[in-house]
């Protein structure tokens, strides 16, 4: 699978008395907008290069040839037994099964667009689909996101396929602790120092749209402010377990709205 497998916490963290269920919901609200935005861009960009196929995500020839093993699990793992499961008769009313998949299953022949199906995908799941993806479709992605920086920002930003990897590693692994209500201040993404979460906050910024990240910037900075003035003997512990240097944060929201 991906490198979202390998992350783990390193529990540096100074006992705070900020509200991380704030920052939680902060950082999900944004995450999920990021998952959205992938889920689209990659339903578009693989199908368009596959526009007259049933199901191309099926037939493993379609992903990069060197990542063969992870494609194929990914498609029996994952496409088929979504298919499977919601194409099963009994997987109806209480049973569960998702209707709009269902729906396509029935009414069109077992034709189930990569749009709709993305739907029932979790984020990890859609960053695994990216990254076994072939070069083109990596590359159309990554395109694809440097435009929709573009129209929404003064300056161009290059966005390339290495950075989306590495950003949306980091973004499941904060999603998933989110989702399971842990303390996600000071966890770092596969105990690296430079991996927390004032990178990825940063990382949202290459994601959203301007106004949506100005938005964000501006909470999470309140946030990091309550809770340093709240604990002043701990203040700089609280910054170093974030990731977060001062001065920064005035910093780069000067920069967010010169950009």
């Amino acid at each position: 699978m991906t490198g979202t497998g390998r992350a783990r916490v390193s529990m540096i963290c100074t006992p705070c008395s900020c509200s991380t269920g704030e920052l939680r919901e902060l950082l999900f609200s944004a995450i999920t907008r990021a998952e959205a935005a992938l889920k689209a861009v990659c339903a578009h960009e693989f199908t368009r290069l596959h526009p007259d196929e049933v199901n191309p995500y099926l037939n493993p020839d379609y992903y990069d040839s060197r990542r063969r093993p992870s494609a194929v699990a990914l498609i029996d793992k994952v496409f088929k037994r979504i298919l499977e499961l919601d194409g099963n008769p009994r997987n109806r009313g209480d049973y569960g099964g998702k209707a709009y998949i269902r729906h396509c299953m029935e009414d069109h022949n077992g034709q189930v667009p990569l749009w709709v199906l993305a739907n029932d995908l979790s984020f990890g799941q859609t960053v695994w689909f990216f990254q076994v993806q072939s070069p083109a479709v990596r590359l159309a992605v990554a395109e694809s996101f440097t435009g929709l920086y573009a129209d929404t920002h003064d300056g161009p930003r290059r966005i390339t396929i290495k950075r989306l990897d590495s950003i949306f590693n980091r973004l499941v692994f904060y999603r998933n602790l989110c989702a399971h209500d842990e303390r996600c201040y000071c966890a770092r993404y596969d105990g690296r120092a430079n991996e927390n979460v004032y990178q990825a906050i940063g990382d949202l910024g290459y994601l959203l749209d301007k106004d949506d990240y100005l938005e964000l910037f501006g909470r999470f900075s309140a946030l990091v402010a309550r809770a340093t003035s709240a604990m002043p003997s701990r203040r700089q512990a609280i910054l170093s377990a974030m990731g977060v240097r001062e001065r920064e944060l005035a910093d780069r929201a000067e920069i967010i709205l010169r950009s």
